[in-house]
């Protein structure tokens, strides 16, 4: 059930176009319509305020929590839900739209780690293929993949912290 902010009468708040429709206002694929709606309000101002103020997620005065600037530190208060594994699962795609509704899916979830592990192990060859055969970026490779650093990436990451050490030291000084 849609709570009415504060600024709304509740005398005046059957006039208002957007009442009796708050799903459209929660889903990015109804943006378009939610956008038509709030065009035409007359609390649009009123609303956009409120909206930054309150940081509230969803579409408000025609404008998505991500160009009001409300911040993603944590989730909005409807709960996730479990999705159907459908056709299109496992890309980046449907995991996005899995997010977007607020779903948790894990065959795509699976695919993207599996994603991420084979990106880092392409960065780690690279970084093997440099002159030196070894990073510091390297160092941290290994550590995220969970495999034993090699020497040079060991010595490149060791080089670091007495660089940094050696920084610290002269500062305290």
């Amino acid at each position: 059930m849609l709570t009415l902010p504060d600024f709304i009468p509740p005398t005046t708040a059957g006039l208002l176009p957007c009442v009796g429709q708050a799903t459209l206002f929660d889903t990015p694929d109804t943006l378009d319509q939610a956008q038509a709606i709030c065009h035409t309000c007359p609390a649009r101002t009123a609303c956009d305020t409120w909206a930054t103020e309150q940081q509230e997620w969803g579409t408000w005065a025609g404008r998505t929590d991500d160009q009001r600037g409300t911040p993603h530190t944590e989730l909005p208060d409807t709960p996730t839900l479990p999705a159907e594994p459908g056709p299109d699962c496992g890309t980046e795609a449907q995991r996005r739209r899995h997010i977007a509704y607020q779903e948790t899916c894990e065959v795509c979830d699976v695919a993207r780690a599996e994603r991420v592990r084979a990106r880092r192990i392409r960065d780690l060859d690279a970084q093997h293929a440099l002159p030196a055969a070894g990073s510091r970026w390297g160092y941290r490779l290994h550590a995220l993949l969970g495999i034993p650093s090699c020497p040079p990436c060991r010595a490149a990451h060791s080089q670091e912290v007495t660089q940094v050490k050696r920084r610290t030291s002269v500062l305290a000084a």
